[in-house]
């Protein structure tokens, strides 16, 4: 996610510099369709030379100019057009398409700034901004920034909106985003992968929204994590899991520890590896990604702390109430 700094600009006053790009949205199939113009102003933000200010306008089947808006972008009409500056996606699940304005377009990421359609003023809201380290009543204000969503996924059934920003080899943030009302964005789940330094590579997964609290914050060995050879299988475990985590809902797989009195549950699918915590017999674990490690046999869980055992003090200050890692399967059987 991309924040840059907005500054005061008259989109009905902006001078464009005659590069046009135009195309034919269908916002919904009760209305009729809308031909969105985008041009550069020719300005930029002052931060960034490459930060253009590009006019959006709005007009009707008929030719009417309805509404008229700026956004920032790294793109202009005068570049070829190899991806389309706006796209017509229902971001927030409400049954009307939304824009997508292209703002920087990458070999591996695309970013995208978004206005929301306003149902009730039947128009574009302005491209959507904020800034959440300032109070509440200053939200969406010139003083607020123009957020993006990189490489965008959507998953209609959960509501949740996923923008996945990985940055060369080690660095990658995936947050899964859903909506707090119809036009207010709000980060559900962080996953944060990166360098540690001596080797390490480190991997946050938090729960923000309504209080932090982190389902696991770790450290591995980088030749573990990417694989000596660079093939990246842990490291594709561990991204299902995430989404395991994030989208599964209600309908997380459940087992619990059985065949023996108390179990490790271990940082890595290795039986040398640290123990992270002894569940006994009886307690339950919410299964993320089987079939893992050595054998396919090791099992990757997320463990509750407060569901089995009375939580400090600064585990509830912290946010730290939930632990993952791997327990040998044949220590685990199905909740009926």
């Amino acid at each position: 996610m991309i924040l840059i700094c907005l500054t005061a600009v008259s989109a009905a006053q902006a001078e464009t510099t005659g590069a046009v790009y135009e195309r034919k949205i269908q916002v919904h199939n009760t209305l009729l369709s809308y031909t969105v113009r985008i041009t550069d102003t020719g300005d930029n933000t002052g931060e960034f030379d490459d930060d253009n200010i590009l006019l959006v306008e709005v007009f009707s089947e008929n030719g009417e100019l309805l509404q008229s808006f700026t956004y920032f972008s790294n793109e202009s009409p005068e570049y070829d057009d190899v991806i389309a500056l706006v796209m017509a996606k229902d971001l927030n699940f409400d049954g009307y398409n939304d824009l997508m304005l292209l703002s920087a377009a990458g070999a591996q990421n695309v970013y995208y700034a978004f206005s929301l359609w306003d149902v009730e003023a039947k128009q574009f809201r302005p491209v959507y901004r904020d800034c959440i380290w300032l109070r509440e009543e200053a939200r969406f204000s010139d003083e607020a920034v123009q957020i993006e969503l990189c490489n965008p996924e959507l998953f209609p059934e959960q509501k949740m909106l996923l923008s996945s920003d990985p940055d060369g080899f080690y660095y990658i943030r995936e947050i899964f985003y859903m909506f707090d009302g119809p036009y207010y964005l709000e980060p559900k789940y962080i996953w944060d992968v990166y360098r540690a330094g001596d080797g390490m590579i480190g991997e946050t997964m938090v729960e923000s929204m309504t209080k932090l609290r982190f389902l696991w914050d770790e450290q591995y060995p980088e030749d573990w994590y990417y694989g000596q050879d660079g093939s990246g299988v842990v490291a594709s475990e561990r991204r299902k899991a995430v989404h395991e985590a994030a989208l599964s809902g209600p309908d997380k797989i459940r087992m619990r520890v059985a065949n023996v009195d108390w179990v490790n549950l271990r940082k890595q699918d290795s039986k040398a590896s640290p123990s992270l915590a002894k569940i006994d017999e009886g307690e339950y674990v919410t299964v993320l990604v089987d079939d893992c490690g050595p054998e396919n046999g090791w099992v990757r869980v997320l463990y509750s702390l407060g569901e089995h055992h009375t939580l400090s003090q600064d585990e509830l200050d912290t946010g730290r109430t939930t632990l993952t890692g791997y327990i040998w399967h044949s220590f685990l059987e199905p909740v009926q």
